[in-house]
């Protein structure tokens, strides 16, 4: 059964990951500095995605888009200290990126910053402003997954990222939540991710499998969420 683990990162090195079978991993850098310092050690066949540093590295951005560089972008609010009234020119800037790639949206709640979290307001602005473009919910909105498998499902461009919440919501209240998004949303349209090194490949996808079980799903879509949608969204699409 093949993988392609749709969010993963490399900045602590690969020799610990731990889960066998994988063809194609999208390697994401939450940086510049991380990015300009690893990028050589991306394995050859692996997609990556880049931080939308609008606020001081856009030219930088832009230009490594331009020369085919990189396969998505990515919003993080935590990391880039954005706030509701950011998102504005935010989304201004994203008009500069001419070549349609993905948009990686970070959706995890987390910390003690109120100011910095994820905005599913302005995800849903995104995703109506650039309807051609695929936007990538990251981790599938943590703990407010069932909020965002509401208001998000009437969005046709709209993906899921499974990474990270499959382990954390495990032995929460929020898992069945998580069961009824991988029930309920087009198979066409949720990706299996690990969030490597921040959580065990392996463990997740083994918890995935155990939905898979449980949902009683064919074949062909699990085959969709464990490996085509993110090639189909992250080297097809490319």
């Amino acid at each position: 059964m093949k993988v392609f683990d749709c969010h993963c990162h490399i900045e602590k090195g690969l020799l610990n990951y731990d889960l066998d079978n994988v063809q194609h991993r999208n390697i994401i850098f939450n940086s510049i500095v991380d990015y300009d310092k690893f990028i050589k050690d991306v394995p050859k066949g692996d997609s990556i995605s880049l931080i939308f540093d609008y606020k001081n590295n856009l030219d930088y951005v832009l230009d490594t888009v331009n020369k085919n560089e990189i396969n998505a972008i990515k919003i993080i609010a935590r990391d880039q200290k954005l706030e509701e009234s950011d998102y504005p020119l935010l989304i201004d800037k994203l008009r500069l990126v001419k070549k349609n790639i993905p948009i990686i949206i970070d959706a995890f709640y987390y910390d003690h910053y109120l100011n910095y979290q994820p905005s599913l307001a302005s995800i849903i602005e995104i995703a109506k402003e650039f309807p051609n473009r695929k936007i990538i919910v990251a981790h599938s909105g943590g703990h407010k997954i069932l909020e965002y498998f509401f208001h998000l499902r009437t969005l046709n461009n709209i993906y899921y990222d499974l990474s990270f919440t499959l382990q954390y919501l495990y032995d929460s209240s929020c898992f069945l939540d998580l069961i009824k998004l991988l029930k309920y949303t087009d198979k066409n349209k949720i990706m299996f991710g690990s969030d490597h090194h921040w959580a065990s490949p392996k463990l997740q996808f083994e918890i995935l499998n155990d939905i898979f079980n449980k949902l009683d799903l064919n074949e062909n879509d699990k085959q969709k969420i464990i490996f085509h949608n993110a090639k189909n969204v992250f080297i097809n699409n490319y």
